[in-house]
Parts: structure tokens; C-alpha cells; sequence
């Protein structure tokens, strides 16, 4: 019937029908095509990262695994128990290594950017779905200029394609029961993203929650509705269906899984890394931290600091009104109550029901966030386990956007454009400025990154090496040693494994005694207290984030 109806309309009416919803769409693809042009040519800049180091060779060790017929168990035997994360990102990351003749973290980091970009692409129509036309376009904005973001989309090799997977299985959960049933199809799409979530890092489990949870208001919405109450049983039959399906999924692709009861196997990974003791102290807002006694309110504080101030003000934004709307809710419920007794529930809880879409937006994004805190779970590193967070907040942000600043910007659309323009400009400058460092982006309440530089912990997994390491190399290219250079990179536990990193014919050193030169980094000063002279800096926002040394052996 829609169909015959558009074919009578006008040229001049279909011609507007079409550009009203692809104008914010060819937006979206425009602004993510754009990010991932740059990420792809910035991908051999990039730094090396200290978990990049174990995951580099857990790819080839998994896809050894499957291709070995279950018998090569090389990947079980790692110090790290990188084995407790699904490896389906890493035997891609593997198979593409092997087929192009590109330096292998090139190939690594510009995958991992394209897991990042394909993870923004579930925002827009997310945000579409759930606010209005131009809400997509501006939450995929927000998280494009939070340098915190952008940064960890190069190399971070777990968080990222985590990220991925949890951002389409919310948007895939929120799509699929817009029906009062959702169709096989639907549930078919949700439980094989369950299953990838699962199958990538144990915290995953939390999105089958957010299943249960809608399908629990499809079935509330049917229970209230005495034409859809048959749907009782299908809307049963199709949770266990989607549940049962994401666990054969993440058995399939999570080695872990395969070896013993996938039950108790996922609970051991779960438990490791939620009870994982891994104690050392950073600062936090100029506050000497623990990361085995984080405060309740680290993570929202963490975000404070990284999030650009503009996301965080449309993001408290859009909090006063959702509590506005709930105070009202509450207050309409309860007069009804009042009332009418148990009946007048009806209506508030249909209206709970039809609203589901939007809880389990607002539950995806606040929940893990609240479970931290109750836990008291182990949290180092900045947020980046909590990385996947970030689009969802931007999603919320977008509401007080487009309902409330996006009127007031068509009435003066020469301030709006400036606005907006202003804003891209400065926040493009400054990722530019920091390349290869955006992740050490903060914003002005915390001084900027200048400002915030030894009041947080910026640099925690010494990216800022491998620029260090290029300096280096043109220095020596200049002036060569008269014999092969040694050198210690100092990221932590990693010395060892650094020789992926040198593009020359060096030495990797492991102790500064044996090293001709020395790269220390924000967390890793392995310089301090040797006799090395300090030769180069890499200099971002004025603040030194590594430095390179050349010992006595270098200078005679």
C-alpha cells in the first residue's frame, strides 16, 4: 500500500520525500567516511600500545588452533591469559597480515580503526530511530572529536572491536523489538551479535541482560493487550531461541569455551577479570589513586576530564530532561493510582512498555558504568574497558540536541553555522596537534592536555614509544653509530618484545646497562638514575610524553 501510494505522488513531492531522510544519512556516511580516510592514511603513524603486544601473536596462535583441527594448543599457554578473550578479531587481523605485503602493525592498526569506524556506523541510525533525523550525524560528531575515542580507535585490539560489537547489538536489540513480535529474522541477527559480544571479552554477557530485559517489555506490552496476549509464548520461545544462539556463537569462535563445560569455563574468565588484582597507583584529578581502591565516582570523574565540553554539556543536558519526563511520568502514574487503584497502572505501564526502545539505550549506556561502582570491579588504564560506553552517551547527548538546541539554531542559523563550524575547527586542530597522542586529549576542565599533564595519568600505554622510536631512526639515519645500535624501549613487561617496532637493523635491549639508547615513556622513566644524556623529546601540548636518551656507550 506504501508503495502505490509514493508512485502518485509528485515529482516535486517525492523529490522532497526522499532528500528529508537521506540527507542526514548521506551526512552520517559522509563524516564517517572522512574519519576512516584519515585513520587508514595515519594507520603507519600510530603507536604501538602495551596489550598490542600479546595480541599480536594470539591471532596466528588461534587461527593455529582451528586450523590444526583443535590439536595446537600454543594459545593456552600464554603467561597473560590472553586466551580468556575471544580471538576473532585477532585471526582477522592475522589472516590480513599474512595476505598483504604491509608492515604488520600498519595492517593491525588500520583494521582496528575499521572495527572502530563500522562500530560509529550502528550510532547514526541508532540515534535516527530513537530522536530525529539529525541526531545520528551529531552523536557519530561527538564521539569523532572526544580525542580520548578517536585516539583508542588505532590500537586498542580487545576495547575497539568490543566496542563494535556491543554498539550494533544495542542498536540490533532496540531495532528487532520495535515489534510487538519480533520476527525469527530479527532474533536470528540479535543472538549471532550476542554471541560476538560474548566471544570478545567476558563483560559482553551484560548485552544478553538488555535482550532479556526488551523482551521482557514485549511481553508486558502483550500481557496488557488481550488481542496480543498469544504472543506470550512466541516471545518466549524467541528469547531462549536468541540466547541459545549467542552461546553457540561464542562457543564457535571462543577457544576458552571449547575445552571444557563453556558454563563454568566462562565463569572462570569472568571471575579473573572481574576480580583481577593488579594494584599500582596513578593520578586522578591531582590525587594519588589506587586502582585496587578506585572511588565510586572514578569513572564519571574520568569522563569529566576526557569527554570535549561540549558532549558533556548536551549530555546534562538531555539527563534534565530525562529526569523532567520521569518526574512527570511518576507524577501522572501516581495520580492515576490514586484514582483509579491497581487499574490505572495500565496506561503508565503501556507507555513503560512502548518506551522500551529508549530504556535500553539508557540502560546500555548507564549500566556497566553503575556496576563498576557496586562492584568495586578493578579499573586501570584511563576507561578504556569501559570504552564501548562512549557512543551510547553521545546518542544521548544527541537529544537535548535536537530537541532543544536545534530549534534555537534554525531561528539564527548564521550563530549556529559559526557555532558549529568553530567547534569542528578547534576540535579538529587539536587531534591534528597531538597525532599520533589524540588519546591523550583533555578537555579545558581539567586544564586541557597541558593542564592535565601530571594531574592524570595521560600516556598509560606509552604510545608516545614509537614516535620516539621514528625520531631516533631519522637522528641515526643522519648520523650513524659505527656500530649496531642497542636499544631499550621502555614500555613496561613489553622490552622484550619490542623488536616489531624497529624499522632498522637494530639491537633490542633489555636493560639500560646494555642499551646504547633509551626511549622511557610517561609510565616507564627507565632512564632515571643512569647517566644517560637526553637527546630528542616527542613535544605535544607542550608537555614532553617520551623522551630518548643516549648513554656513555652511544657518545664516545
Amino acid at each position: 500500500m506504501f508503495a502505490d501510494t509514493a508512485l502518485t505522488l509528485p515529482k516535486t513531492s517525492r523529490r522532497r520525500a526522499w532528500r528529508a531522510p537521506a540527507l542526514p544519512v548521506l551526512a552520517e556516511i559522509a563524516v564517517l567516511a572522512l574519519a576512516l580516510a584519515v585513520g587508514l592514511a595515519t594507520a603507519g603513524d600510530m603507536g604501538t600500545t602495551v596489550d598490542e603486544f600479546n595480541t599480536e601473536p594470539y591471532g596466528h596462535q588461534a587461527l593455529a588452533w582451528y586450523l590444526s583441527g583443535f590439536s595446537d594448543r600454543a594459545l593456552f599457554h600464554n603467561a597473560e591469559v590472553i586466551h580468556l578473550y575471544g580471538p576473532w578479531f585477532q585471526i582477522i587481523v592475522a589472516l590480513a597480515q599474512s595476505a598483504l605485503p604491509i608492515d604488520p602493525l600498519t595492517v593491525r592498526h588500520a583494521l582496528t580503526f575499521l572495527a572502530g569506524i563500522i562500530g560509529l556506523a550502528a550510532v547514526g541510525p541508532m540515534a535516527r530511530l530513537l530522536i530525529g533525523r539529525w541526531a545520528g550525524v551529531t552523536a557519530i560528531v561527538l564521539c569523532l572529536t572526544t580525542g580520548y575515542l578517536f585516539g583508542h580507535l588505532s590500537f586498542s585490539p580487545i576495547d575497539v572491536p568490543f566496542l563494535a560489537a556491543m554498539t550494533w547489538t544495542t542498536y540490533a536489540i532496540i531495532l528487532v523489538t520495535q515489534r510487538p513480535l519480533p520476527s525469527w529474522r530479527g532474533i536470528a541477527a540479535v543472538g549471532l551479535l550476542l554471541g560476538l559480544c560474548l566471544g570478545t571479552r567476558p563483560g559482553g554477557v551484560i548485552a544478553q541482560a538488555y535482550f532479556v530485559g526488551a523482551m521482557a517489555l514485549c511481553a508486558l506490552a502483550a500481557a496488557l493487550r488481550p488481542p496480543l496476549r498469544a504472543a506470550l509464548l512466541p516471545l518466549a520461545l524467541r528469547t531462549a531461541a536468541g540466547l541459545a544462539l549467542a552461546w553457540a556463537t561464542a562457543i564457535a569462535i571462543w577457544p576458552w569455551l571449547e575445552i571444557g563445560n563453556p558454563v563454568t569455563q566462562f565463569w572462570d574468565a569472568f571471575t579473573f577479570f572481574t576480580g583481577i588484582e593488579l594494584p599500582f597507583t596513578f593520578q586522578h584529578w591531582g590525587v594519588l589513586t589506587s586502582t585496587a581502591a578506585l572511588p565510586w565516582h572514578y569513572i564519571p570523574g574520568q569522563y569529566l576530564a576526557r569527554l570535549p565540553v561540549p558532549f558533556l554539556v548536551l549530555l546534562a543536558l538531555s539527563f534534565a530532561l530525562a529526569l523532567l519526563h520521569a518526574a512527570r511520568f511518576l507524577a501522572r502514574t501516581w495520580r492515576r493510582l490514586a484514582t483509579r487503584g491497581i487499574a490505572g497502572l495500565r496506561a503508565p505501564l503501556l507507555a513503560l512498555a512502548a518506551d522500551r526502545g529508549a530504556l535500553v539505550l539508557a540502560v546500555a549506556a548507564l549500566a556497566p558504568i553503575a556496576l563498576v561502582a557496586v562492584l568495586g570491579s578493578t579499573i586501570y588504564d584511563g576507561v578504556r574497558h569501559i570504552l564501548f560506553v562512549i557512543p551510547l552517551l553521545a546518542v544521548i547527548a544527541s537529544w537535548s540536541f535536537v530537541r532543544l538546541l536545534l530549534p534555537l539554531l534554525r531561528a539564527a542559523p548564521l550563530v549556529a553555522a559559526a557555532a558549529i563550524v568553530l567547534y569542528l575547527a578547534t576540535s579538529i586542530a587539536t587531534l591534528a596537534s597531538l597525532h599520533p597522542l589524540q588519546y591523550v586529549a583533555m578537555n579545558a576542565l581539567a586544564g586541557g592536555t597541558a593542564g592535565a599533564y601530571g594531574r592524570f595519568e595521560l600516556d598509560y600505554w606509552s604510545a608516545a614509544a614509537t614516535p620516539a622510536l621514528r625520531r631516533l631512526e631519522a637522528r641515526l639515519d643522519r648520523a650513524p653509530l659505527a656500530h649496531r645500535p642497542r636499544v631499550m624501549v621502555c614500555i613496561g613487561w613489553r622490552e622484550q618484545m619490542v623488536a616489531p617496532l624497529f624499522r632498522r637493523d637494530w639491537e633490542v635491549a633489555t636493560s639500560p646497562a646494555e642499551a646504547d639508547f633509551l626511549i622511557e615513556t610517561e609510565r616507564f622513566p627507565c632512564a632515571q638514575g643512569t647517566d644517560a644524556v637526553l637527546i630528542d623529546e616527542v613535544i605535544r601540548a607542550g608537555r614532553s610524553f617520551a623522551r630518548i636518551y643516549a648513554t656513555p656507550s652511544a657518545l664516545k
